[in-house]
């Protein structure tokens, strides 16, 4: 069995948008270890955790490669499922170093419960009944059914509820590079929330594999911008003033 075009575009791209997000989760995690800072060790590790759920269709499609099948799909679901709580704790951690640190145990508490639940419910599908979790449509592509698509929305929901509420803090300041900040980030969390929400409901073809996955390519971008500012962004964004 070979692949065909729409699987091969849809494993290249999301092999890209996995290498390009392990990249700007590293160097921004690297950041910690020069400036002792744990904000840079947080972010990092969200950025590279909450794009677990294009982990499986980029390893499905390098060994459908050689044997043209993939990976089982309770290997799929796992690699793409079971990480994606710890993303969401890593980025409340860095949440409330900055807004709502009096509440920090509350708002880990509530979540750790969303989390567990989540996992057992997880785990239970993925041993006795994998079909409950989702359906496998060729090596590369997975159709999430609702149980998976209820968490990942509260997933994504507070990631955005929360990273726009942080991003405000950047907005606020008069200093031009932090409010460019500021608007990076937002730009991160609306393009992240487009793009993950298109790719779980939008049926593929070549145009809308393209689109959707530099809609995800760019809010990688956005954040390595939002939080690390390199020189070459800064230059440019802010080549006006």
């Amino acid at each position: 069995m070979s692949l065909s075009p729409i699987d091969t575009l849809n494993g290249i791209f999301s092999l890209i948008f996995v290498a390009i997000s392990l990249f700007v989760g590293f160097v921004i995690l690297s950041r910690y270890f020069k400036y002792k800072e744990r904000i840079y060790l947080m972010v990092g590790a969200t950025w590279i955790l909450i794009s677990e759920p294009w982990w499986p269709s980029s390893v499905s499609f390098l060994v459908a490669l050689s044997n043209g099948v993939g990976i089982p799909p309770q290997a799929y679901f796992l690699i793409g499922n079971i990480l994606v709580p710890l993303a969401i704790v890593f980025w409340l951690l860095a949440f409330t170093e900055f807004l709502y640190s009096e509440k920090r145990k509350l708002i880990l508490s509530i979540f750790a419960i969303i989390g567990v639940v989540f996992e057992i419910l997880f785990f239970s599908f993925l041993f006795l009944n994998p079909d409950l979790i989702g359906d496998l449509s060729g090596p590369v592509n997975v159709n999430y059914k609702s149980f998976i698509m209820v968490f990942l929305i509260i997933f994504l929901l507070i990631v955005v509820i929360t990273g726009f509420l942080f991003a405000n803090l950047s907005l606020k300041s008069k200093d031009p590079e932090v409010k460019l900040k500021g608007k990076l980030l937002i730009i991160a969390y609306i393009s992240f929330s487009v793009g993950a929400l298109l790719d779980s409901s939008v049926p593929f073809n070549e145009a809308t594999i393209i689109i959707i996955r530099l809609i995800l390519i760019l809010s990688a971008i956005c954040w390595y911008g939002g939080f690390i500012l390199p020189k070459w962004m800064k230059k440019f964004l802010l080549k006006n003033r």
